[in-house]
Parts: C-alpha cells; sequence; structure tokens
C-alpha cells in the first residue's frame, strides 16, 4: 500500500462518496471522474469563489490520470459495499448505498461541507448532460489554458 494521502484512492473515495450523494441516479465512472473534477475546482467552472484544490495552473494535467483513481476508489467503495454498481444496457452505473450515505454524512469537515456545496451546484449543471459533452468542454478549457499559458 502507498504512503500517498493526496490524491490517493482513499481520498478520491471520500469525495466520490459526497458526490455520489448528490445524484438522483446511477452514474458512470466517467461521469463520475469529469463532474468530481469540476467540484474541485469550482471557480475555474464558474460556481464557487475558489478552487478546492487551490489555484493550480496545471490543474487540467490533472484531469486524465483522475480517470483510473476514481475507478481505483470506486472499486475499493463496492467492496466496502458503501457503493452499488448496476450493469445497465448504457453500462456500469454506481450508486451510493445506504451505508455510504451514513458514512458520507460523517465527514463533517470545512472541506468537505464546501465540496457538498459545490458539488449540489455541478450535478445542478451537468444532470442532464452526457458525459461525451462534460469531458470535450474539460478538454477544450484545457487546451485554452494550454494557449494562453503559451501567450505568457
Amino acid at each position: 500500500m502507498t504512503n500517498k494521502l493526496f490524491n490517493s484512492a482513499f481520498e478520491n473515495s471520500l469525495r466520490i462518496l459526497l458526490l455520489l450523494a448528490e445524484f438522483d441516479c446511477g452514474q458512470s465512472l466517467d461521469k463520475i471522474y469529469a463532474t468530481d473534477f469540476m467540484v474541485s475546482y469550482g471557480a475555474t467552472f464558474g460556481v464557487s469563489e475558489s478552487d478546492l484544490n487551490g489555484d493550480n495552473q496545471y490543474k487540467f494535467s490533472e484531469f486524465a490520470s483522475r480517470r483510473e483513481i476514481v475507478r481505483q476508489a470506486l472499486k475499493q467503495l463496492v467492496l466496502d459495499g458503501l457503493v452499488w454498481p448496476d450493469n445497465s444496457a448504457a453500462g456500469i452505473l454506481y450508486s451510493i448505498t445506504d451505508a455510504g450515505r451514513e458514512y458520507g454524512a460523517t465527514l463533517d469537515s470545512e472541506y468537505a461541507e464546501e465540496y457538498r456545496s459545490t458539488a449540489q451546484r455541478i450535478v445542478e449543471m451537468v444532470s442532464d448532460v452526457s458525459e461525451r459533452s462534460i469531458i470535450e468542454k474539460i478538454n477544450k478549457m484545457s487546451a485554452e489554458s494550454l494557449r494562453k499559458g503559451a501567450r505568457e
């Protein structure tokens, strides 16, 4: 097991529990990791005053690697009985279980409260948007950020 705490599967699993509690139904891995990225950088997406993960010029470079970490976090959450995978026609959709809700409710730090608040706004924004559209938007913002950085 790794000693890395930040951006670890464990840290991601805590955020994923908070995020899944805001959705009304199961979500795909891609929608979860993209939405979680948007919540972590809420100011970048115009829904909060600051980014939970700080003002980071390299934030978009995190995006691609985050998918695998979130996949690992979901796997552990399923094994722990905190998240339920449902094999649907659309693929595997993940939902929070009652045990997951109970555990998530015990997370009461300032970060967790800010994450919940930002997650509510982001989920409202993306609830009817496909994961493909969300990922395309993030990739477009990433490209714009790279172009802007090259000009400075």
